[in-house]
């Protein structure tokens, strides 16, 4: 049983067909059978000479398609009806009442449906029909209207199991997607969390560091290690959260970060002695959650790039309406000799967030500062209180990569 069941599924892989290996069992046992039946039948009934000749070959141009399990590198698709057509045709050599071989051409058919290519299809149904009328005509069928309908039900259901399976297949290629989408996610949501607590610990180490060495200020040191202390501690949980939203379908009892919690991430920079100017104009209407956290990931991460490729420039943040959307601004001032550093995923995050909800993000130098510039869409205009033209200078920008 074993080997039979891996020969189905290697017919099958070879008919490109991801069909249970019982469909296929299932059909040939019910072609064979009614194979067998009308051979049966007209051994009951008595042969004489020729006809056993007849009969033999019936039967085994009937099994004949059989053997298709036994081919390991190509199947010839009408096959099937040619040797059914074939059997068929030496059966009602033999007439009998009540003749089981007309419904070889409904199994026939049916089972070469759900295999077969529209085009393919077509030649099935016709080459049938045809061995159908001929019967009709030489007086070998009873109700050949009934096996004609029968042979279009069968098509039918044959085009009805290809759709189900090309639906199936839709759905697992979805499902397939959607796991690396979440995987970016995770990935994604874990970078910027990541980042920013280290960020705002090394600040917090460096200032220990100095407040020892020029000052020796043990009280001053021992507030900022207590701040990197607590702001690891924070990231953990962050981590931990950020998991546990990613993996939860529906809501979680985690609340997501937003627009309102800008003005802590801020104080966690000022905190570790980086200068950071916060401009926030008012949204006049409210925002998705998912624009909400873009919006925040996309200061976060800016924030922590800001203090790490330039440590003690001053860094401004602006939130404004623009336009039909929400504008994020990130501006610091830089050194001649300062370069990014490529290779880190930091930027394609933030570009990712943005076009994910139809929006831009663009970075580059201008003048003595380096920019960071994103645009977040939202369903209802936004009116332009004056920021929004900063907009027309994105032409302007220069790609860049960060860390």
């Amino acid at each position: 049983m074993h080997w039979l069941l891996m020969r189905t599924r290697r017919t099958l892989a070879l008919l490109g067909y991801e069909y249970p290996p019982s469909y296929l069992l299932i059909a040939w046992a019910g072609y064979a059978l009614t194979v067998v039946t009308a051979a049966a039948d007209r051994i009951v009934r008595g042969l004489d000479g020729n006809q056993w000749l007849g009969v033999v070959a019936a039967t085994c141009a009937g099994l004949a398609p059989l053997t298709g399990v036994c081919h390991t590198r190509r199947i010839w698709k009408p096959m099937l009806t040619v040797m059914t057509a074939v059997t068929v045709g030496l059966f009602w050599i033999v007439p009998v009442q009540a003749d089981a071989a007309a419904l070889l051409l409904v199994i026939s058919v049916t089972m070469s449906s759900a295999v077969a290519r529209p085009s393919e299809n077509i030649f099935d149904v016709v080459a049938l029909l045809s061995v159908l009328g001929a019967g009709v005509a030489i007086d070998r069928v009873e109700q050949g209207w009934l096996i004609a309908a029968m042979i279009c039900f069968g098509v039918a259901v044959g085009r009805l199991l290809q759709a189900q399976l090309l639906l199936l297949r839709r759905e697992r290629q979805a499902r397939a997607s959607q796991a690396v989408l979440d995987r970016a996610g995770m990935a994604r949501e874990i970078h910027d969390v990541v980042a920013h607590s280290l960020s705002i610990v090394l600040l917090n180490v460096t200032g220990a560091r100095r407040a020892l060495q020029q000052d020796a200020d043990t009280e001053e040191a021992l507030a900022a290690l207590k701040d990197a202390e607590a702001q690891g501690r924070t990231a953990m949980t962050d981590v931990r959260r950020t998991i546990e939203l990613l993996r939860t379908e529906g809501e979680s009892e985690f609340a997501q970060p937003g627009v309102d919690d800008l003005p802590a991430l801020v104080d966690t920079f000022q905190r570790a002695g980086t200068s950071v100017a916060y401009n926030a104009l008012p949204l006049p209407q409210e925002l998705s959650s998912a624009t909400e956290l873009a919006i925040y990931r996309i200061a976060q991460e800016s924030l922590s790039n800001a203090s790490r490729h330039a440590p003690g420039a001053p860094i401004e943040v602006t939130i404004a309406p623009a336009h039909a959307g929400v504008l994020v601004v990130v501006l610091n001032d830089i050194s001649e000799d300062t370069r990014r550093r490529a290779g880190g995923s930091g930027l394609s995050g933030m570009r990712s967030r943005a076009e994910l909800l139809g929006g831009y993000l663009t970075v580059g130098r201008h003048s003595n500062q380096w920019r960071v510039e994103a645009f977040i869409p939202v369903p209802e205009s936004c009116p332009d209180d004056g920021y929004g033209d900063v907009m027309t200078k994105r032409d302007n920008t220069h790609a860049a990569t960060d860390g």
